[in-house]
């Protein structure tokens, strides 16, 4: 087993011809100001306890409840004591697209359209609304459209229009898996990929705290490690 590449939070190793091991660490990313932000593009020096195993325990939670209900991700199995999980190689959409579903009104979106009469922080979205975004640090991860992502040959139509269909069909269950354990989830970013072997869509990367906003029922956000504890594989 050799490091194939080392990640701000985790890292790639070598495994099989068709699968790969990530280990996840206990590194943390800070923002320009030396907060922990997710977002963030600087790694910290610190390491931050118990990191590594609750977004895996929370990703590998989140992985099996989609496989479960039709949903193809890349985990093959994990290993929370070695902070391991084994997962099919991908091919991503290059330079790298990140999808989003937001219920309510926060954060870049009210940023955005803060002139827009009635958008406000919470509001409620009377649909969910879909939005798909360039990994782009410098650029401030600008949104595409999907006739722009045909146009620049990221990925074909006719799969663009099945992965519209199963990105609106993931969202809606991970909405309902939140509201299960107690939580509204106000929105979340996910990642879409290629199976290397098949061609086929599946779910890659993880799906932790990292990447969304979360209530509970007295209107109390829970973030980090709390959030992640809310979800045991």
């Amino acid at each position: 087993m050799s490091l194939l590449h080392r990640g701000k939070t985790k890292d790639v190793y070598s495994h099989g011809d068709h699968t790969i091991e990530l280990k996840f660490t206990d590194r943390v990313t800070l923002n320009d100001a030396g907060e922990i932000d997710p977002g963030g593009n600087n790694v910290s020096e610190a390491l931050l306890e118990g990191q590594g195993f609750a977004c895996l325990s929370m990703t590998a939670a989140i992985f099996d409840y989609l496989a479960k209900n039709g949903i193809p991700t890349h985990m093959v199995s994990y290993d929370l004591d070695r902070l391991s999980m084994i997962a099919r190689k991908a091919e991503t959409f290059l330079p790298g697209l990140e999808w989003v579903c937001r219920w309510k009104g926060t954060g870049s979106f009210i940023r955005r359209y803060r002139n827009v009469p009635g958008a406000k922080e919470g509001m409620v979205l009377p649909v969910p609304v879909h939005e798909i975004t360039i990994k782009d640090d410098e650029g401030g991860d600008p949104m595409i459209v999907p006739d722009s992502i045909v146009a620049l040959n990221m990925i074909p139509r006719a799969q663009l229009d099945e992965l519209i269909a199963l990105n609106a069909k993931t969202m809606s269950l991970l909405h309902d898996f939140f509201r299960q354990q107690g939580l509204d989830l106000w929105d979340i970013k996910i990642e879409w990929g290629r199976n290397a072997e098949t061609g086929g869509l599946m779910l890659i990367d993880e799906v932790s705290a990292n990447g969304c906003r979360a209530f509970d029922r007295n209107g109390k956000r829970v973030t980090g490690q709390a959030l992640s504890a809310c979800f045991r594989a």
